[in-house]
C-alpha cells in the first residue's frame, strides 16, 4: 500500500472513530443529565477510578514517571544534579530526548521538536532563541518533563518530532517553603533562591538565579568544490580554538488567588538577561586543484551576544458543577530581544602579507501572544474537551555586514532587514470513551489557519501566505492485566518553515559561508503511527514501542558554491521520507541500593530529495542511568547517552554521546553537598558531512574539557512540594534571547 493511501486510510479512520464517539455519546449524555438522583460522590469515585486505570506510576532516573494516554511524564525533583545543571542536563536524562553540546534538542533523533513551558509555546523557545535558553535555564527550576511523541489534537500540530513540555516548580502547600543552592567550578559558578508561601486564598511564589559559565572548544571545517567529474577544483581548511563566557540572570514571580471554591485567578511575570562573549583564533588555508596553497591567513574573532526576555501570564480557571468539568482562559505574552556583534581580524601570509577586518551585526526582536480557551466536560464515563487558541508572532531581524565580507560578495548584498507578522488560529475537539473494562479510546481533530505576512525591506518585497490544515489524532489503550497494557496512537503533524527560513536575503556567517532562506518552502506533513506494550509490576517497569512515520514535502538543508570559495546553505522541500523503529525503556529497583534505568531505540530512515536522490541510514540511540546508595547519607549516579546517525538531506551527522557523574552527600535532613562531573570522557563532539555532485564538506564541534561542579543545597521552611507533577498555571522566567552561533562549551 502506498504512503498516500496509508495516510488517507488513517485520516478516514480517525474521522470515523471521532464521529461514532460523538453519536454514541448523545444518548449517554442525556441519560446522565436527566437523572435527578444521580450521586455526585459516586461520579467522583468513578472519575477517580478511571484516572487510576489510566495512570501508571514508575520510577525513572531516581524519580517517578506517569504514563498518560497521550504522553509520558518524568519527575525531575529527585535528580541528584538538577540544582547545579541546566535544562539541557535535565532533558538528556529523559528517555528518547537528547541535547548536544550546542543546545540542539532532538526526540528519537528528530530535531523538529517543539519545546513548551508550562503547556504553551513561548518566544524564548522559538527559532534560534531555543538553544541558548536550554543551556541557560536552571535544571533545578524544572519539576517534571512531559514527552509527547504523538501530541493529541489539543496541542499545536507544529513539530513532526513531537512536543517536550517543561513543567516548572510551584508549591501550593499551606505555609512556606524555599530552597537555596550554590555551585562552583573551574572559573564558573551558579546560585539561586526560590520559595513560595500559601495562606488562605492566596499563594505567592518567586525566585532568582544567576549563572556564570563557559568553556573552551574546537571547530574544524574541510570544504571541497567538485567539477562535473567529481574532481576537486579547490579546497579550504580551517581550525579554530576558542573560549566562551556566559552570564545569565533570571527573576520570576507569581500569585494565585482563589476567588471562591470554583474560580481561581493567576498571574506570573518573568525577566531574564543574558550575555555571551566568545573569543577565538584560527588558521585558514585555500588550495587549488593541484594542491598548491593560494591563500593563507589567521583569523582572530570576538563575538558579543546580549539578550533579554520578558513574559506575562494571566489565567482564569473555573470548576464546573460536574466533577472534572473545567473552563480555563489563558493569555501568555512574551518578548525576546537580542543582538550579535562579531568582529574578525584577518592576518594574511598569502597571496601577500596584509591585514583586513570585517564586522557583522545581527539584531532580533520577537514578540509572541498566545490566547487559549479550553473546556473539559465529563459525559457519564466519557470525557469531552474542546477549545480554541490564537497565536500572534511579530518579528524584526536586521543584518549588517561591513569590511571585507565574503569572497566576491559585496557587503550591500549581505546587509538586509526582514520582518514578519504571523497569526495562527486553531480550534480543536477531543472525545475520550471507555469500551467495557479494558478499552479506552481518545479521538480528536484540530483545525489550524495560518496567515503570514513577510516583508524584505531591501527589495520592498511583500508576500502573504494563507492556508488551513486539519490534523486528526487517535489514541487507544487495552488493559491486558492489572500490570500490563497495550497502547496505539496515530497523529498527523506539520513542520511549517519558520518565517526566517522564508527570508530570501543572504546572511553572512564567515568569509567562506553564507546562508539564505527559501520563500517557496511549503509545510512538511507527517502521518505518525505508534504501538506499545507496557508493564508496571512492583518496582520493575518497562515499555516496548514500535513506531512508523511517513513524511511528505520534506524540508531539508542544501549547499552549493556561489562564487570563489563561498558556500551557500539554504533549504528545499518536495522530497519524501519514511522512518520506523523500535524503542525499549526499562526502569527498576534492582537491589535495595541500586536503581537502574536503561533504554534506546533502533531506527531505519529512508529519505529522497530532489537534489540528492535517495539516502538511507540505520541508527542506534541509547542511554543508561544508575543510582547507587552507598550509605543512608551517600549516593552516586552515573549517566550516559548516545545519539545515532542522522540524515540531513545532503549528508549526515555522525553518532555522538555524552554523560556525567554525580556524588551526593546528605549533610543534614535539609542540606546536601553535590559533586558533578559533566562529560567525564570528553565525548561531546558533533561531526557533520555534506556530499553532493559539486560540494564535499565536513565540520566538527567539540568541547575541550570536562566540567566539574561542587554544589551546596539547603531547603528551608516546610516540607518539599508534593505536587511537582501537577499541571502548572504560570510561565517560568527561563532565560532566552539571541540565539545562533557558538555556545559555551561547544565553540
Amino acid at each position: 500500500m502506498s504512503s498516500s493511501k496509508l495516510s488517507t486510510l488513517a485520516s478516514t479512520a480517525s474521522f470515523a472513530v471521532l464521529a461514532s464517539l460523538l453519536l454514541a455519546s448523545g444518548t449517554q449524555a442525556q441519560t446522565a443529565q436527566s437523572d435527578p438522583k444521580a450521586d455526585p460522590k459516586a461520579e467522583v469515585k468513578t472519575e477517580a477510578k478511571k484516572a487510576d486505570e489510566e495512570t501508571t506510576t514508575v520510577t525513572v532516573t531516581g524519580a517517578k514517571a506517569q504514563n498518560r494516554i497521550d504522553r509520558q511524564v518524568y519527575d525531575n525533583t529527585k535528580n541528584a544534579d538538577a540544582a547545579v545543571g541546566t535544562a539541557g542536563d535535565t532533558l538528556n536524562k529523559v528517555p528518547g530526548v537528547t541535547v548536544d553540546a550546542n543546545g540542539n534538542v532532538a526526540l528519537r533523533g528528530n530535531t523538529n521538536v517543539q519545546v513548551y513551558v508550562d503547556g504553551k509555546p513561548s518566544a524564548m523557545m522559538s527559532g534560534d532563541n531555543r538553544a541558548g535558553a536550554i543551556q541557560a535555564m536552571s535544571g533545578g527550576d524544572i519539576a517534571s518533563v512531559e514527552v509527547m511523541n504523538q501530541p493529541g489534537a489539543q496541542f499545536s500540530s507544529e513539530g513532526s518530532g513531537g512536543i517536550i513540555n517543561l513543567v516548572m516548580k510551584k508549591n501550593r502547600r499551606p505555609g512556606g517553603y524555599g530552597s537555596a543552592n550554590v555551585a562552583v567550578g573551574d572559573g564558573r559558578y551558579n546560585g539561586g533562591v526560590s520559595g513560595s508561601y500559601t495562606a488562605g486564598k492566596v499563594s505567592v511564589n518567586g525566585g532568582i538565579n544567576y549563572r556564570e559559565d563557559g568553556g573552551t572548544g574546537k571547530q574544524t571545517r574541510r570544504q571541497r568544490a567538485l567539477d562535473a567529474n567529481g574532481n576537486t577544483t579547490s579546497r579550504t581548511e580551517s581550525n579554530t580554538l576558542g573560549s566562551a563566557k556566559f552570564k545569565n540572570l533570571g527573576v520570576n514571580a507569581g500569585v494565585d488567588f482563589n476567588l471562591d471554591d470554583t474560580n481561581t485567578l493567576s498571574a506570573a511575570v518573568s525577566y531574564s538577561k543574558r550575555d555571551v562573549t566568545i573569543t577565538g583564533a584560527g588558521d585558514n588555508a585555500t588550495y587549488n586543484a593541484a594542491g598548491v596553497a593560494t591563500r593563507k591567513y589567521t583569523n582572530f574573532l570576538r563575538a558579543e551576544s546580549p539578550g533579554q526576555d520578558q513574559s506575562l501570564a494571566l489565567t482564569w480557571s473555573h470548576m464546573g458543577k460536574l466533577a472534572g468539568e473545567t473552563l480555563k482562559a489563558d493569555l501568555r505574552i512574551s518578548r525576546s530581544t537580542g543582538e550579535n556583534v562579531t568582529t574578525n581580524a584577518f592576518s594574511y601570509t598569502l597571496p601577500s602579507v596584509s591585514t583586513a577586518t570585517d564586522r557583522k551585526t545581527s539584531a532580533r526582536d520577537l514578540s509572541s501572544a498566545v490566547f487559549s480557551l479550553d473546556y473539559n466536560r465529563p459525559i457519564g464515563t466519557d470525557q469531552l474537551t474542546t477549545g480554541i487558541q490564537i497565536t500572534r508572532d511579530d518579528s524584526d531581524v536586521r543584518n549588517e555586514s561591513t569590511g571585507t565580507g565574503a569572497d566576491g560578495l559585496g557587503n550591500a548584498l549581505l546587509t538586509n532587514a526582514f520582518q514578519y507578522k504571523q497569526t495562527l488560529a486553531a480550534a480543536y475537539m477531543t472525545y475520550q470513551k471507555p469500551f467495557g473494562e479494558k478499552w479506552v479510546v481518545l479521538g480528536g481533530l484540530r483545525m489550524e489557519n495560518l496567515d503570514l505576512d513577510t516583508y524584505l525591506v531591501n527589495t520592498g518585497t511583500y508576500t502573504n501566505i494563507n492556508y488551513t490544515k486539519y490534523s486528526p489524532s487517535l489514541f487507544a489503550t487495552y488493559l491486558i492485566s492489572d500490570t500490563a497494557k497495550l497502547r496505539f496512537s496515530y497523529a498527523r503533524r506539520l513542520q511549517r518553515p519558520s518565517p526566517q527560513s522564508l527570508n530570501a536575503a543572504l546572511t553572512y556567517n564567515d568569509p567562506t559561508n553564507v546562508t539564505q532562506g527559501n520563500p517557496n518552502l511549503k509545510p512538511q506533513e507527517t502521518d505518525s503511527f505508534e504501538l506499545g506494550y507496557e508493564v508496571a509490576k512492583g518496582k520493575i517497569n518497562y515499555q516496548i514501542r514500535g513506531y512508523y512515520r511517513d513524511n511528505q514535502n520534506v524540508i531539508t538543508q542544501t549547499s552549493r558554491f556561489l562564487t570563489g570559495n563561498v558556500l551557500l546553505t539554504t533549504q528545499e522541500n518536495g522530497g519524501e521520507s519514511q522512518a520506523g523503529g523500535i524503542e525499549f525503556n526499562f526502569n527498576g529497583q534492582i537491589t535495595p541500593k541500586l536503581n537502574l534505568t536503561l533504554g534506546g531505540d533502533v531506527a531505519h530512515t529512508e529519505l529522497t530529495t530532489p537534489s540528492t536522490g535517495s539516502q538511507e541510514a540505520d541508527s542506534l540511540n541509547g542511554r543508561v542511568n544508575f543510582t547507587y546508595t552507598l550509605t543512608p547519607k551517600d549516593s552516586f549516579q552515573v549517566f550516559f547517552f548516545s545519539r545515532g546517525k542522522t540524515l540531513t538531506g545532503q549528508g549526515y551527522t555522525e553518532p555522538f554521546g555524552m554523560g556525567n557523574f554525580t556524588y551526593v552527600r546528605k549533610l543534614t535532613p535539609k542540606a546536601s553537598l553535590t559533586l558533578t562531573v559533566r562529560d567525564p570522557l570528553n565525548t561531546g563532539k558533533s561531526v557533520t558531512y555534506t556530499q553532493t555532485k559539486t560540494v564535499y564538506s565536513e565540520s566538527s564541534r567539540s568541547q575541550q574539557a570536562s566540567v566539574i561542579y561542587l554544589g551546596l543545597r539547603y531547603n528551608f521552611g516546610g516540607a518539599a512540594p508534593a505536587n511537582a507533577n501537577q499541571p502548572q498555571m504560570r510561565i517560568m522566567g527561563g532565560p532566552g534571547g539571541q540565539g545562533g552561533g557558538p555556545r559555551p562549551g561547544g565553540f
